[in-house]
C-alpha cells in the first residue's frame, strides 16, 4: 500500500499541527486494517508464519519453477528490490528452480609484492548476491522428518562444474585489529560461489542440489554459500543435498548455522578467522542427506560414503575467537572435525563444543593446534571406524584440549609437543592396543571408565606427566610406560568421587513461539527510508498502538512493519497474541539497517523509573527489529555518563518472547524480573546496552535464554549511509556499570550459549526483588563473559541454590577496577547473604586475561570440575570464607619467584572453610599458601 499524502495550504498552530499528525497517523492504521490478510501459505511446517512483501514468482521479478528456464535475474531482481526497499525476505514458493548463468565480481586485495604491498583485483563467478539486510527464504521439509526426502523450494545449481576458481585463495596482508593492528601473511579466498552472504543476509527453509554431479566422476564446484566478511550471516533450515564445498566463512564474524543438513563431497563447513562469536548449532553432516534425497540421479548410500570416507571433512575450523558449536553430528567422513591453524600465520582457535557427535571416519577429530585458552568438549561421542582415531593430536599441540563427560570408540593419539590433555567422566571403548597413546605432553584422567581390562594408557618417550584419579577398568589403571622419565600418580579412593556432568540438558523449546492466528497487518507509518542518514521525524506511537489493538481485536496474529526507521516516542502495549516484527527473519547487527525502531523515550517524569518503552502483554511478541536510542548521549549527557532510561523492553506477563533484536545503543535491554513471565523465550538479543541486559526473575517457571549476544561494536559500526544511527563508543562505561545477566528467582531455566563482552558483572545471581527468594536450581550451558571486572557473581545464595555450569569462558581485561576475577562467590568473607551450603559447579571452564585474582571464595561451596586457568591471577583461588574443590584443573601461569605472598596457585584465608585440590597440573609446581593448616587438602596434597 502506498502512503497518503497530506496537502497543507493555511498556517496552523502548534497544537492544530499536533491534532493534524494525530489524525494522519490514524488515517495511516485505519487504511492499514484493510490490508488486514494471513500469511504466505506453505505446503509444510514452520516455526513461524512467513510475511514476505517480494516473492520471487511475481511477474515483476519473473522467476519460474521449469526446466531449462535461468532464474538467476529473476531472483536477483527480486533481492535487489528488498534491498532498496530497506531490506526484507524474498520468498521463494515450493519447485524447483534452475540457476544456469554467473556474474562477475572484482575483490581488491591486499597483496604481498617482495617486501612491499600493493592492491590487486581478482575476478570471481557468482551466482546471487545478497546485499545488507536481505534475507533468501523458502518453503522447506525437513528430511529427517520425511523418510530423507528432499522436497519443498529446491535450487537447481547446473553451472560451476569444475570450475578452476572452485576454491581460490591469494597470499596477502590483513592488519589484526584483535592483535594491535599487527600485520598477517594470510590468505584471502578470491574463490567463486553461488549464494554471496554480506553482512547481515540469511538464507533459510531451503534446498540446494546439484543435478549434474556423478559421484563416480565427482566434479569440484564452487563454495556453495559464502560470507566474504562483515557481520552477521545466517544459514537457517538449509539442506545442501550435494555440495562440493558447503558453507564458507572469511575474515568475518557472527555466522550462524543452525537447524540445517549437508552432504559435501569435500568440506561441509570452513572457518577463517572470525574475531567474534560464530555458531554451529543443530548441524548435521552425513552422506545420506544427498543418497535418500528421492531426487533423480542420487546414488546409493554406499557409493556416496564410500568417497565422503575416502576424501571428505566435516566441518573445518581454523583461527576463530571463541567459537560456539553445539548438536552438531557428523558421520561417514574422513575427517570429521578439523581444527588448527590459519594458513599463512600462527593464529589458532579456541571453541566450546557441547554435544558434537562424529562416528565412523578414519579421524573423529583431528586437532592440529589450538591457540592458549583451549577447546572445551562436554557431553559429546567421538567414534572412528576400523582402525581409526578417535582423537590426534598433532605435533603443533601445546596448548589444552578438556574432555567431560566424551564417549570414545577409538584410540585418542597424541603426537603432540606440550600441553594439557584431561579427562573427566569419560568412556573409552577401543579396539587396537591402547585406549590412550600419549607421546609428548601431560595427561590428566579424572573418574573416567575404561571398557576393556587391559590396553589403556601408552606413554611415549616424551611424555611428562600422568596423574589419575579414580580412573580404569574397575578402578586398575593399565599403563605401558615407555617414558624417559615420566611424572606417573595413580590414586583411587572414595573421598574423591564427585558428581558427574549433567547429561540430556534441553537447550532449546520444542515448540518455538508465535502467535495463535496466523493473520497478518502491514501497516505504511511515516517513516525514514533509503541509505541515508535521516532519522525519523514523526512520532507513531498512538499509529502503532492502534493498530496493535486492531490485530487483537481481530483474532490476534502479526503487525509487519516494512524496512525504514520509525519514531516511537511513547510507550506502547503489544496485546496478548499479537506480535510486533520487522523485516528480520534472522539475527542481525546494527550495521545491516532493516527495520528500526528510534526512540527519546526516557522514562516521563519517573526517569528510569517509568514504563517500559515495549510492553509485552501475556503470550505477545516481537521478532526482527533493531531500536536505538537517539537521546542516550545527548543534552548533557555522553558516553561517560549515559543517560539512565526504563528497560526498553518488559515482559508482563507468561509466554512473552523477544526473537532477533538488536539494540543499537541504550541504556537497559529487557525486564523479565518485575513479573511473572514464566515459560518466557529470548532468542538472539544482541546490541550494547549502558547498564543492564537481560534481568530474569518474579518467581518465573520454565523460560529460554539464547544466544544473547552483547557487545559494544553494536554502536559503532553502523549500516551504510548511516541511516540514522547515533554512533556511540560505551565501551569503559559498560566495564564499570553494565550488570549483563542477572537472574534471581525463577525454576527450570534455560541459559544457552550467551555472550557479553565488557561489563562489570557478565553473569550475576542474586535475591529476587519481588519475590524476596534466592537463585534455586539453574543450568547454564555455554556462557561467555569476556572483557569483564567480575565475570560470574553469585551475590545471594540459600541451601537449597545449586548453579551448574557448563562450558562457561570467564574472561577479565583490564579496567579501570582494582580488583577484578572470574568468579565472585559473595560480595564480602562470610557474608550472610551467601549459606555455606549454596553451591556453584563449574564443569569444563576456560579462564584467562588479566585478572588480579583467579576466584575469590567469599562463603558458600564453589567446585572447580576442570578448568584451564590459564592465566590463574596471583593468588589463582583466594578462599576467604567458603569451601572450594578444584579438580582436573590447568594452571598454566608461571608464578615468579619463590612460593610467597600472593605468588601461589591457592590461598587459604584463615576464614575460609577448606580447599581441596584432586589431580591438577601447575605449570609452576604446587603452590599454596595456608594460613589454617590441614584445610588444603586432596590427591596433590598428599603426593608432594
Amino acid at each position: 500500500m502506498s502512503s497518503v499524502n497530506f496537502s497543507i495550504t493555511k498556517t496552523v498552530s502548534a497544537c492544530d499541527k499536533m491534532a493534524m499528525l494525530a489524525m494522519m497517523a490514524m488515517c495511516f492504521a485505519t487504511l492499514a486494517n484493510a490490508q488486514v490478510g494471513a500469511s504466505i501459505k506453505t505446503v509444510y511446517p514452520t516455526k513461524d508464519w512467513v510475511i514476505s512483501d517480494f516473492v520471487v514468482t511475481d511477474p515483476t521479478f519473473g522467476a519460474k519453477a521449469e526446466p531449462g528456464f535461468d532464474n538467476r535475474a529473476a531472483f536477483q531482481a527480486a533481492i535487489d528490490a528488498a534491498y532498496t526497499n530497506g531490506g526484507g525476505v524474498v520468498y521463494i514458493p515450493a519447485g524447483h528452480y534452475e540457476f544456469r548463468s554467473t556474474q562477475t565480481a572484482t575483490r581488491n586485495v591486499r597483496v604481498r609484492q617482495g617486501s612491499e604491498q600493493r592492491m590487486k583485483d581478482f575476478q570471481y563467478q557468482f551466482v546471487l548476491n545478497l546485499p545488507s539486510g536481505v534475507q533468501l527464504r523458502g518453503d522447506w521439509a525437513d528430511p529427517e522428518l520425511n523418510n530423507g526426502k528432499v522436497l519443498g523450494s529446491i535450487l537447481e545449481v547446473r553451472v560451476g562444474k569444475n570450475a578452476p576458481n572452485y576454491n581460490g585463495t591469494v597470499e596477502s596482508w590483513w592488519n589484526d585489529s584483535q592483535a594491535g593492528n599487527a600485520l598477517r601473511t594470510t590468505y584471502t579466498s578470491i574463490a567463486d560461489r553461488f549464494i554471496d552472504l554480506n553482512s547481515g543476509t540469511g538464507v533459510t527453509n531451503l534446498s540446494i542440489w546439484y543435478p549434474e554431479q556423478d559421484i563416480n566422476d565427482v566434479k569440484p564446484y564452487p563454495w556453495t554459500l559464502f560470507q566474504p566478511n562483515g557481520d552477521c550471516a545466517t544459514i537457517e533450515n538449509v539442506t545442501l543435498v550435494n555440495a562440493y564445498n558447503g558453507f564458507y566463512s572469511a575474515p568475518s564474524e557472527l555466522h550462524y548455522v543452525l537447524n540445517s543438513y549437508i552432504t559435501a563431497l569435500s568440506t561441509g563447513i570452513e572457518v577463517h578467522v572470525c574475531t567474534d562469536i560464530g555458531r554451529i548449532e543443530n548441524v548435521k553432516i552425513a552422506p545420506k542427506y544427498w543418497a535418500h534425497s528421492g531426487l533423480p540421479g542420487a546414488p546409493s548410500l554406499e557409493k556416496v560414503a564410500a568417497y565422503t570416507e575416502a576424501n571428505g571433512t566435516g566441518f573445518n575450523m581454523h583461527r576463530s575467537d571463541w567459537e560456539y558449536v553445539s548438536n552438531l553430528y557428523v558421520s561417514d567422513y574422513k575427517t570429521g572435525m578439523w581444527v588448527g591453524r590459519e594458513p599463512g600465520y600462527d593464529d589458532t582457535p579456541n571453541a566450546q563444543f557441547y554435544e558434537i557427535h562424529i562416528k565412523n571416519c578414519e579421524t573423529g577429530i583431528y586437532v592440529q593446534a589450538v591457540n592458549p585458552y583451549g577447546l572445551l568438549i562436554s557431553n559429546s561421542t567421538f567414534g572412528a571406524e576400523k582402525d581409526g582415531k578417535a582423537v590426534y593430536f598433532a605435533n603443533d599441540f601445546k596448548t589444552s584440549v578438556q574432555f567431560n563427560g566424551v564417549e570414545f570408540t577409538g584410540p585418542v593419539v597424541s603426537d603432540g609437543s606440550d600441553g594439557v590433555i584431561s579427562f573427566e567422566g569419560c568412556t573409552f571403548s577401543h579396539s587396537s592396543d591402547y585406549a590412550l597413546k600419549i607421546n609428548n605432553g601431560n595427561v590428566l584422567l579424572t573418574q573416567s571408565d575404561f571398557k576393556k581390562p587391559a590396553g589403556h594408557v601408552f606413554l611415549g618417550a616424551d611424555v611428562n606427566t600422568l596423574k589419575s584419579v579414580n580412573s580404569g577398568y574397575n578402578s586398575t589403571l593399565e599403563i605401558k610406560n615407555d617414558s624417559k622419565s615420566a611424572n606417573v600418580e595413580i590414586n583411587n579412593n572414595k573421598k574423591y568421587l564427585f558428581d558427574l556432568i549433567p547429561k540430556h540438558v534441553a537447550t532449546d523449546s520444542k515448540v518455538h513461539p508465535r502467535p495463535a492466528s496466523n493473520k497478518v497487518l502491514k501497516v505504511d507509518l511515516p517513516r525514514a527510508a533509503g541509505i541515508n542518514n535521516e532519522q525519523p521525524t514523526e512520532d507513531v506511537s498512538a499509529a502503532l498502538q492502534k493498530a496493535l489493538n486492531d490485530v487483537k481485536a481481530a483474532g490476534g496474529g502479526t503487525l509487519y512493519l516494512p524496512g525504514g526507521r520509525y519514531l516511537v516516542n511513547n510507550p506502547i502495549k503489544i496485546p496478548s497474541g499479537v506480535e510486533l516484527r520487522g523485516t528480520w527473519d534472522v539475527q542481525h547487527h546494527t550495521q545491516s539497517g532493516g527495520v528500526g525502531i528510534f526512540t527519546r523515550y526516557a522514562g516521563g517524569a519517573a526517569g528510569e523509573k517509568g514504563p517500559s518503552l515495549i510492553q509485552l502483554a501475556e503470550g505477545a511478541g516481537i521478532r526482527g527489529l533493531t531500536f536505538s536510542q537517539l537521546n542516550i548521549a545527548t543534552d548533557g549527557y555522553s558516553a561517560e555518563n549515559p543517560r539512565m532510561t526504563p528497560f526498553l523492553i518488559q515482559g508482563q506477563g507468561p509466554d512473552v518472547y523477544i526473537v532477533n533484536v538488536t539494540v543499537g545503543g541504550g541504556d537497559k535491554g529487557i525486564d523479565l524480573a518485575s513479573y511473572n513471565t514464566s515459560r518466557h523465550y529470548v532468542d538472539y538479543f544482541a546490541g550494547v546496552l549502558a547498564r543492564a541486559g537481560i534481568w530474569v526473575g518474579g518467581g518465573a517457571e520454565g523460560g529460554f535464554i539464547r544466544n544473547m549476544q552483547l557487545n559494544p561494536h553494536y554502536g559503532s559500526r553502523l549500516p551504510q549511509g548511516g541511516q540514522g544511527y547515533p554512533k556511540i563508543s560505551l565501551t569503559r562505561f559498560v566495564q564499570s556499570n553494565c550488570s549483563a545477566l542477572k537472574f534471581a528467582d525463577i525454576k527450570n531455566q534455560t541459559i544457552f550459549n550467551n555472550f557479553v563482552y565488557g561489563s562489570f558483572y557478565g553473569i550475576h545471581f542474586l535475591k529476587d526483588a519481588i519475590t524476596g527468594k534466592n537463585p534455586g536450581e539453574m543450568t547454564i550451558v555455554g556462557h561467555g563473559s569476556d572483557g569483564c571486572s567480575y565475570s560470574l557473581f553469585v551475590e545471594d545464595a540459600d541451601k537449597k541454590t545449586k548453579l551448574i555450569a557448563i562450558n562457561s569462558e570467564l574472561v577479565n581485561t583490564r579496567t579501570a577496577e582494582p580488583v577484578r576475577s572470574y568468579v565472585l562467590m559473595g560480595g564480602e568473607a562470610n557474608t550472610p547473604k551467601v549459606h555455606p551450603k549454596a553451591q556453584l559447579i563449574l564443569y569444563n571452564s576456560a579462564f584467562w586475561g588479566s585478572p588480579t585474582v583467579g576466584a575469590i571464595i567469599n562463603s558458600g561451596t564453589v567446585r572447580f570440575q576442570q578448568a584451564n586457568f590459564q592465566r590463574s591471577g596471583a593468588p589463582g583461588i583466594d578462599n576467604r570464607g567458603g569451601a572450594a574443590h578444584v579438580y582436573s584443573s590447568y594452571f598454566a601461569q608461571k608464578m615468579p619467584g619463590e612460593a610467597t605472598g600472593d605468588n601461589v596457585y591457592t590461598k587459604q584465608h584463615a576464614a575460609g572453610v577448606s580447599t581441596e585440590l584432586t589431580n591438577n597440573y601447575y605449570i609452576s609446581g604446587l603452590r599454596e599458601s595456608n594460613a589454617k593448616p590441614g584445610k588444603i587438602y586432596g590427591s596433590d596434597i598428599g603426593n608432594q
